[in-house]
């Protein structure tokens, strides 16, 4: 209670008791869900880390097969349009150039796509901070009890 000289009476110091506590309750909140977020970033590191090799794993293995096998699948295709058309054997070598390259493009287009979906990358650890943030902030801008309370 303030007395008439406007300081407190000894002994009275419930509003200052509410405040220490409160600071004290928001400071461990505060470094629990700092380490929560830690937790949540490492986790999702993990899981985008176990897909992205996965996906490179994919795209390096296409592209290996492509270059292994492509040279013998394209000479034995523009030997066989040289031999079944009346495309001169040049002609029959060109078309079965780019029907590889189409078919490497279309491995590649696939590697590609699986490395995009990777996009949402920590998307649980951004959307849990946000959340946290928002939070802390409608703490601090109203530190009343009752208010830090309905978390």
């Amino acid at each position: 209670m303030i007395e008439g000289n406007g300081h407190t009476k000894a002994g009275d110091f419930t509003q200052e008791r509410v405040l220490g506590h409160s600071v004290s309750r928001l400071g461990s909140d505060v470094l629990t869900l700092m380490e929560l977020q830690a937790e949540l970033l490492q986790v999702d590191l993990k899981e985008w880390t176990a897909s992205f090799v996965k996906s490179m794993i994919a795209l390096t293995v296409g592209l290996v097969l492509a270059l292994a096998s492509l040279p013998v699948l394209l000479m034995a295709l523009g030997y066989f349009l040289s031999e079944a058309t009346s495309l001169s054997l040049a002609a029959s070598m060109l078309i079965a150039g780019v029907c590889g390259l189409v078919l490497a493009l279309i491995v590649a287009g696939i590697g590609y796509a699986m490395l995009k979906n990777h996009k949402g990358m920590l998307r649980r650890f951004k959307a849990e901070l946000r959340h946290n943030v928002r939070w802390l902030k409608e703490v601090l801008s109203r530190p009343t009890l009752a208010s830090y309370t309905k978390r």
